[in-house]
């Protein structure tokens, strides 16, 4: 009985990896858009966690236009939000370690400040 169970275990645990393996190699890395895009959102998250930014939805939507057009490519809305989610947790996940003063924080902070500069016509402060 034992040696049957050992091959069964075996197959079982075969099984196992290859669905691992098959569900990483479904998940696509990020095209050049979508990581723009995450970028671009990380930097108003950002702005909202490390500044306190508010807005409006009328900013929301110019905000999400500039963010689209600078991504470059349409994306559907499930993949946006994966985008959106990943964004928040790369931020939070500094932000964890170093606060608002973490290279990663501070990168994305000038993202939204190019971001809110070519939105407004205005130039960003150094």
């Amino acid at each position: 009985m034992i040696r049957l169970h050992r091959p069964l275990g075996l197959a079982v645990a075969g099984l196992l990896a290859a669905t691992a393996v098959a569900q990483a190699a479904g998940a696509t890395a990020p095209t050049a858009a979508e990581q723009s895009y995450r970028a671009d959102h990380e930097g108003v998250y950002a702005a909202v966690e490390c500044r306190g930014a508010v807005f409006t939805p009328a900013d929301y939507r110019l905000l999400e236009s500039r963010i689209a057009a600078r991504a470059g490519a349409a994306m559907h809305a499930g993949r946006q939000l994966e985008m959106i989610e990943a964004g928040k947790a790369r931020i939070d996940r500094a932000m964890s370690h170093a606060g608002c003063g973490a290279d990663e924080v501070e990168a994305a902070l000038i993202r939204f400040d190019t971001l809110r500069g070519v939105q407004t016509g205005k130039a960003p402060k150094q």
